[in-house]
């Protein structure tokens, strides 16, 4: 599954004199999105939203069926859609600033498919590839000389709907807005085979399985890291998963094992910050195991409560972690 694109050598997107409105819908992508944050949170969320974690357990892209794979396209020129609050185009499926522009998705670069009526308009090309955590995302006109001629069924070049793919010079014709950018983590690609597996298989006392002792399991096995509301819901698999998922700081949880459970509000990104954490968002949580800071200690310290604390060292013992707040304060 192709990542990386193409660039044929000698072969570039054309300049802004060669087409104006190419560049121009390109600055004003990049105004809406200077990062490309926006895009990729909906690459993530719509990859989620396949995956449907909180119903199915399931965690990865290889897990859905065919037919789920198909309609990514369909949900991410939907996500873009409400993200960037894009006019409906009269062709296309975009109206941007008076330019009518398609969308198209492929998990693998080079894989987009373009239809007839495409040709002499210019195409969003997307892709995202959850095992590489990678996606990009471009601008190119469509014309015909820069598609694959195929073979030929039932009269058309190409499928049976006529649609053909990109030849190499018309990939090196794409200007990028972003090129293999890093797509928001899954957490669960990232673990070994026995972490997983300690995850979904936490229990609690006699009980088969506890949304709660998974929670606490994932929360142990990735400290430091952001853990999304799809994974929180994806682990626990029921209606009060982030509730859950907070409760996890409480003495009765973690709390006793010294672990606090960072979120959006601002108490807990300021203790994030001072820790060198990610700062989660909403939505987002990070676990940390801390200790008591001393005078002496070389590393990053927070203040909790008129107190100081840093993160804990493997040989550390065991703490209280201090008591941020109360759990029903955070929507």
């Amino acid at each position: 599954m192709r990542t990386i694109p193409k660039h044929t050598p000698g072969v570039y997107p054309p300049s802004a004199s060669e087409d104006e409105q190419l560049h121009a819908v390109a600055d004003g992508l990049r105004k809406l999105d200077p990062d490309g944050s926006r895009i990729a949170n909906v690459l993530r969320d719509t990859i989620d939203q396949l995956l449907d974690g909180e119903r199915t357990g399931r965690w990865d892209w290889a897990t859905l069926h065919k037919t789920e794979k198909t309609h990514m396209g369909t949900l991410v020129e939907i996500g873009l859609h409400k993200e960037f609050e894009f006019a409906d185009g009269t062709v296309m499926d975009y109206d941007i600033d008076g330019i009518e522009v398609d969308c198209k998705f492929s998990q693998e670069v080079g894989g987009w498919e373009m239809p007839p009526e495409s040709l002499g308009h210019l195409c969003l090309v997307v892709s995202a590839n959850d095992d590489a955590a990678t996606w990009s995302a471009g601008l190119i006109r469509v014309e015909d000389h820069l598609l694959r001629t195929g073979r030929r069924i039932d009269g058309l070049k190409g499928n049976r709907d006529g649609k053909r793919k990109l030849t190499d010079e018309g990939e090196s014709r794409i200007l990028w807005l972003f090129e293999t950018a890093s797509l928001p983590r899954n957490i669960f690609l990232e673990l070994s085979d026995e972490a997983r597996e300690a995850i979904f298989s936490a229990r609690t006392g006699n009980r088969s399985t506890s949304g709660q002792a998974r929670l606490k399991e994932m929360f142990r096995r990735v400290p430091g890291q952001i853990v999304r509301r799809s994974a929180v819901y994806t682990v626990a698999m029921q209606d009060d998963s982030m509730k859950r998922a907070r409760d996890c700081r409480l003495e009765r949880h973690l709390g006793r094992e010294g672990f606090l459970i960072l979120g959006h509000l601002s108490q807990d990104r300021d203790v994030a910050e001072a820790l060198g954490l990610p700062k989660p968002d909403k939505g987002e949580l990070v676990s940390v195991r801390v200790h008591p800071a001393k005078d002496w200690d070389d590393a990053p310290v927070a203040e909790i409560n008129g107190t100081y604390w840093r993160i804990a060292r493997p040989t550390d013992p065991a703490v209280v972690a201090p008591n941020l707040r109360s759990t029903e304060d955070e929507g």
